[in-house]
């Protein structure tokens, strides 16, 4: 090993380590074994460490005089700066290397905790920001603006669903109307909301969507396709119950308040600054996704107290629940609006679990029932 330096007078320099504004007088050494060759830097409290003389560049402009700096990377604010002939010397024998730029440092890990913080961030704003803000939104919403909301949100939906079809038509038969209210107003009994309920059925035999949704402003949809597919008015009740439950904890108001304004974050995100596919999108998710688990059961456990109060079975809503399911699968129709949060199997139960009340009166007399089923014509 040669030693550099070592012989006649000491090299020294200043040593900045890059996170105090601490200046230290070290040894400097040029070293070579084995390895390649160094430049040894010896601290005041004994210890050391060495700089690879490959890595090792002079930095200009950065030392007053005929000082000059080095460091050996972009990435490290280390730097010793030497001032006199023989550390000068010392230097300039380290190679033509010196006046190289210094080596970057690779940005890709930088890229990747950038994009995973702004992926998270990002994340946090449309699954825990948003929801919150609209929880709270969605308490205080003007009762006028609600019912506003709900009939661009319904009429968006019959165009949806129509699809190929053209706009679903809403089923006018007067008797079947007239069983519906009178099923509406014993359901809903007792029930305050600030605006009217109403209760629609929509012709969808061209195209069976098997559903019912509720959007704001207290406007609850079935399409007839449900109604053919119950085997008794009190699955209708128990559907009717369940879509009223939403209404009732401000499900729909928070479900296209969180909606829209997630939307909106992405568009943002994507160029659309327009926004003009938002209420489309809005639309289009109503059925596609679900509302939250807490929702569902809440709806649940409305269905079932508001049934036993009005004397309906709850049992009802799990009845008609398996036979959808067994009819259009797991994923489908009214199923997939029903299912994931929490599982049907568990609400089925559930439902069944309840027990039924005395019922002193049907939710329809049988000529009632005939004429809700011909509703459409």
């Amino acid at each position: 090993m040669s030693d550099f330096g070592s012989d006649a007078v000491p090299v020294y320099g200043d040593f900045f380590d890059g996170d105090r504004a601490l200046k230290q007088r070290v040894r400097l050494t040029f070293e070579s074994d084995y390895k390649g060759h160094s430049l040894r830097i010896d601290l005041p409290d004994g210890t050391a460490f060495a700089w690879p003389v490959d890595a090792i560049r002079q930095l200009p402009d950065q030392a007053p005089g005929r000082a000059q700096s080095y460091g050996i990377s972009l990435a490290s604010g280390s730097r010793v700066v030497v001032s006199d002939d023989a550390g000068l010397d010392l230097m300039e024998s380290l190679g033509r290397g010196l006046n190289r730029p210094l080596n970057a440092p690779r940005l890709w890990p930088r890229a990747i905790l950038v994009s995973l913080a702004g992926a998270a961030m990002l994340s946090a704003l449309i699954f825990a920001v948003l929801p919150a803000m609209a929880a709270v939104l969605a308490r205080f919403m003007n009762p006028t603006a609600e019912v506003a909301m709900g009939e661009e949100h319904y009429q968006l939906l019959r165009e949806a669903f129509g699809g190929p079809f053209g706009t679903l038509e809403e089923c006018t038969n007067p008797e079947g109307q007239a069983a519906l209210d009178r099923m509406v107003d014993r359901v809903s009994a007792d029930v305050d909301l600030p605006y009217p309920l109403q209760v629609v059925v929509l012709d969808d035999r061209a195209n069976p969507v098997l559903n019912a949704f509720a959007v704001a402003g207290g406007r609850i949809t079935f399409f007839n396709s449900l109604i053919q597919l119950a085997e008794s008015p009190e699955e209708v009740a128990a559907v009717l119950a369940h879509e009223l439950g939403h209404v009732v904890h401000d499900d729909p108001v928070r479900h296209t308040l969180q909606s829209a304004s997630s939307q909106a974050v992405l568009a943002v995100l994507i160029g659309d600054l327009t926004g003009g596919g938002i209420l489309t999108g809005v639309a289009g998710q109503a059925l596609t996704s679900n509302y939250s688990r807490g929702a569902e059961t809440r709806a649940d456990d409305f269905a079932h107290g508001q049934l036993t109060a009005t004397g309906l079975p709850p049992s009802a809503l799990g009845s008609f629940f398996e036979r959808a399911r067994d009819v259009w699968g797991e994923a489908e129709g009214l199923v997939a609006h029903f299912s994931s949060h929490p599982q049907l199997a568990a609400r089925i139960e559930a439902s069944a679990g309840v027990g039924d009340p005395d019922i002193g009166q049907p939710a329809l007399t049988p000529k009632d029932w005939q004429a809700l089923r011909d509703i459409c014509g």
